[in-house]
């Protein structure tokens, strides 16, 4: 099989199909600026990032309602790789002055990142992944605490809620890391395209997937005494 110009493809071009992926930036000629190129292309390896995210949320979220813990885990672990990954991915918008950065911001039109569609249904699915974890407690007659007191004994649910709650601490990193990098390019103290304030973004960092394990670390330190004038709970 020969490609558009005559050259021969290989295998590994049919299969990871290059040409049709190369071909999704803009031309040379088209560039607002020469750093467009590397703008389009993080953001377009961000959102492949989130789409196998999204894919190992789901995955999870079979695996929990089949009552297969440590699968479920196994795929919450990929997530969390990604969201390890992604804040230096962003790192390499930093190549790019500001100046450039608002050239291709212009050329964007009405686009902002808070569109990215991968992003939204990670934010989207992540809260979703806390009933089908609570069930798996319920079957068993346990609640987070429970398994906070004696991790060995429940080694599986363990690690499960540790990775619930590292995808929530991971994801909540990111978007802090991400405001960073829009502190840097643009500043707080301006409109974005949409005419929405920057500092909002400020607020989503907050935001918990599942507040009832960040509640679970608080009442753990309640119930050994190591806070401040407090007994053990019973």
């Amino acid at each position: 099989m020969s490609g558009s110009k005559g050259k021969v493809v290989t295998d590994y071009e049919k299969y990871i199909r290059t040409e049709e992926l190369l071909s999704l930036q803009k031309s040379e000629e088209d560039l607002a600026c020469q750093d467009e190129l590397t703008f389009q292309m993080i953001h377009q390896i961000a959102e492949l990032h989130f789409k196998l995210m999204i894919q190992y949320i789901h995955l999870a979220d079979a695996h929990m309602k089949q009552n297969e813990v440590e699968e479920a885990t196994d795929q919450l672990r990929r997530v969390n790789m990604h969201l390890d990954h992604l804040p230096n991915v962003f790192d390499m918008v930093k190549v790019i002055s500001p100046k450039d950065y608002h050239t291709i911001r212009l050329a964007l039109g009405q686009g902002s990142g808070q569109d990215s569609p991968g992003f939204n249904e990670v934010l989207r699915l992540g809260p979703t992944l806390w009933a089908p974890c609570e069930q798996l407690l319920k079957t068993r007659g346990l609640t987070p605490l429970d398994v906070h007191k004696d991790p060995e004994q429940h080694r599986a649910l363990f690690e499960l809620l540790q990775a619930l709650i590292r995808f929530d601490e991971n994801f909540q990193s990111f978007r802090h890391s991400h405001i960073q990098l829009v502190k840097r390019m643009i500043g707080l103290n301006t409109q974005s395209l949409k005419g929405i304030p920057a500092q909002a973004l400020e607020r989503g960092v907050k935001y918990e997937f599942y507040p009832k394990l960040w509640q679970t670390i608080s009442d753990l330190t309640d119930w050994t005494g190591s806070s401040y004038d407090t007994k053990p709970l019973d």
